[in-house]
């Protein structure tokens, strides 16, 4: 589905997963995420919730090892996930 164009290309999906973590939060189809990022929706959304209970969004902050993803790429490969292939 993300080579035909329904989902968010692999790289696009990558996005979402990079600093400075508050942009691209559409990860299905991507269709909305400029508008969205333009207007700083989320931005206003992560505003409400820190407002109502008092947590920071981790985007705020400088990424932390503690509550990143650790990923072993030889694993999939090994195990025949395609989800590496290139486009």
């Amino acid at each position: 589905m993300q080579r035909a164009g329904v989902l968010v290309s692999r790289a696009q999906h990558g996005a979402h997963h990079r600093a400075p973590y508050d942009n691209n939060y559409c990860i299905v189809s991507g269709m909305w995420n400029a508008t969205l990022d333009r207007h700083r929706v989320f931005e206003a959304m992560e505003m409400v919730v820190f407002l109502r209970t008092g947590v920071r969004p981790r985007s705020w902050d400088e990424p932390d090892a503690a509550w990143t993803e650790d990923y072993d790429d030889t694993a999939a490969v090994a195990g025949g996930d395609t989800s590496l292939d290139t486009q």
